[in-house]
């Protein structure tokens, strides 16, 4: 029988990193597209990210709507590829790619 659920957290996403002040940022969305958890990966302007070179990773949770605040991965960290959330394994393959491609954060080969 479950009794809950636990929560995602930061450390369900990050496996390292080399700077506990830089390795997140918090970016105020006008829209969040989508409700989003640890690991969810948007675009800069709050929607589902499904492709391109600037891939978001949420670091804690929020509910769709306006004006809300969310902590994203910034920079020097591995993070844990089974961490990240994607609507589509096309869209999950694209943003590994832009992560990589930026050489801010790396993805680890595997879980």
């Amino acid at each position: 029988m479950l009794v809950y659920e636990e929560d995602l957290s930061p450390m369900d996403v990050i496996a390292y990193r080399d700077d506990p002040v830089f390795s997140h940022k918090t970016i105020t969305f006008a829209t969040l597209a989508v409700d989003c958890v640890p690991g969810t990966l948007l675009t800069s302007a709050g929607a589902a990210y499904a492709s391109g070179a600037n891939v978001l990773i949420a670091l804690d949770s929020h509910k769709a709507g306006s004006n809300i605040p969310v902590i994203v991965v910034d920079r020097g960290c591995v993070l844990k590829r089974n961490g990240l959330r994607a609507a589509t394994p096309a869209a999950l393959a694209a943003a590994i790619t832009a992560i990589e491609t930026s050489g801010l954060n790396r993805v680890s080969v595997s879980e």
